[in-house]
């Protein structure tokens, strides 16, 4: 998920962005996008890691957070760390795949 959302951000894919999101995330991106016009970008995720920190059961949702670790290299600039923790929800039911609620920069 983290590689398919840099292409779909990169990309500008709103309807890429909608499938794996939720609505209050997905309005989030859409802004950034919108605040960035009509350009594109490339990201090359040069490495990355993932480590599960939290899953925690709610009421009617699974809710797991996620620790990423990389580095990536942004539109042919040199390559940065990335540390993020990612928020990622799913119905107890299983009517839908892991959804992406929120990602939060860490150090």
């Amino acid at each position: 998920q983290f590689i398919r959302l840099q292409a779909a951000n990169d990309a500008g894919n709103l309807e890429d962005l909608r499938q794996f999101t939720t609505p209050e995330m997905f309005a989030e991106l859409k802004m950034d996008l919108s605040d960035r016009g009509a350009s594109t970008s490339h990201t090359d995720v040069v490495s990355i890691d993932a480590k599960v920190l939290d899953v925690v059961l709610e009421a009617y949702q699974h809710v797991v957070s996620v620790h990423f670790t990389g580095t990536v290299r942004e539109d042919g600039q040199a390559a940065e760390a990335v540390s993020e923790i990612w928020h990622l929800t799913k119905p107890i039911s299983g009517s839908t795949g892991w959804l992406l609620s929120g990602i939060q920069q860490a150090q």
